[in-house]
């Protein structure tokens, strides 16, 4: 899914507000939004972080949410 520093004033529908953005080795406040991609293993330049347990639960809830 697609993750971004562009904030809206409000969450978008299906889209999670990381609460532990600097744990999770982001650079700024940032968003999951609900796009969905795939890609090459290759082409990903490097692994910022992890995201916190709290924040996996909230992607995790809104992709169910989404593939329903």
């Amino acid at each position: 899914m697609a993750v971004t520093s562009q904030l809206r004033a409000s969450a978008a529908l299906g889209e999670v507000w990381l609460q532990d953005w600097k744990s999770a080795g982001l650079l700024k406040p940032s968003a999951i939004k609900p796009v969905f991609a795939t890609l090459e293993r290759s082409l990903i330049i490097r692994e910022l972080g992890a995201l916190s347990t709290a924040d996996r639960e909230a992607l995790r809830k809104a992709m169910r949410e989404a593939l329903e």
